[in-house]
């Protein structure tokens, strides 16, 4: 039988392309970089190509989308980012509180550069910070976040953001947007999977099926408790996906197992928060 996880997943369009450069253009301009990560899954959506093309810049990570990343795991992923980097935590549900801890983490980091402008009677402000990240990694929510107000359109998919964009948080800061990205080949496939699972990397190009078990496998090994309050099963032994179908009656005529319904309602389950707050991927 073949391997259904073994199949290669690659995503990198030419908008993607794109947008790399226009970043790469906009960096002179640029007084500090964030990346939105997904608390989920920080490693897998950092972007290597980013880290190489922003050399020295300053750099700030947000982990975004906590309240729906196990709590735990992401106490353990900032001790472990902090090692390397300045390290933010921001959720969707919170945006007076991310206001307060972005320009805080910002006038930290550029504190030389802020100190040196203000011992020549300058100001550097608004600080020009470029706002970088994979795809729905809720980007344009966090940015809307930090102005107060629904500027950018947001969606649960990958792709929303299409062009580069400006927008102004207050008089302290001025961010400009970009579409999600992520690099040319995706050679840790375990890694790609995870960015499958987490609705990074469009549905239309996967093999749902492989997905939907391979987080299965995951929740299975790191939250059975989730899996078995979520879909009231009594043991996690045999086939999954087919308990969990005649759990929810995806059952078509003959008795017959309907798996495109199963597959999404896994799936919308496991990206929504539905079966619990989970983390996709643990330090080491």
């Amino acid at each position: 039988m073949t391997d259904i996880y073994s199949r290669p997943i690659h995503w990198y369009p030419g908008h993607m392309a794109k947008a790399m450069r226009q970043m790469k253009e906009k960096l002179n301009l640029i007084d500090v970089i964030i990346e939105v990560l997904d608390a989920r899954c920080p490693l897998s959506s950092i972007n290597p190509s980013i880290k190489e093309a922003i050399k020295e810049k300053p750099l700030l990570l947000v982990l975004n989308k906590t309240d729906l990343a196990d709590d735990t795991v992401t106490k353990m992923w900032v001790k472990e980012l902090s090692k390397t980097y300045m390290v933010v935590v921001t959720d969707s549900l919170n945006g007076t509180k991310n206001i307060e801890l972005i320009s805080s983490a910002l006038d930290k980091l550029l504190e030389d550069k802020i100190k040196s402008a203000k011992e020549r009677g300058m100001s550097i402000y608004p600080l020009k910070a470029m706002v970088v990240g994979i795809p729905n990694s809720g980007k344009s929510t966090f940015m809307n976040n930090l102005a107060k107000r629904k500027v950018l359109e947001v969606g649960n998919k990958p792709g929303v953001t299409k062009n580069q964009q400006y927008l102004k948080t207050s008089d302290k800061l001025l961010l400009l947007d970009n579409p999600g990205v992520l690099w040319p080949k995706l050679e840790n496939q375990t890694q790609a999977k995870i960015l499958a699972l987490s609705g990074s990397i469009k549905d239309e190009i996967l093999d749902i099926e492989s997905i939907v078990r391979f987080g299965l496998d995951l929740l299975k090994e790191n939250y059975p408790n989730f899996l078995k309050l979520r879909y009231k099963l009594e043991s996690l032994d045999g086939d999954l996906v087919d308990q969990i179908a005649r759990k929810r009656g995806c059952i078509l005529r003959g008795n017959e197992i309907d798996y495109p319904k199963v597959y999404d309602i896994i799936l919308r389950d496991i990206r929504s928060g539905k079966i619990g707050r989970i983390s996709f991927e643990r330090p080491n």
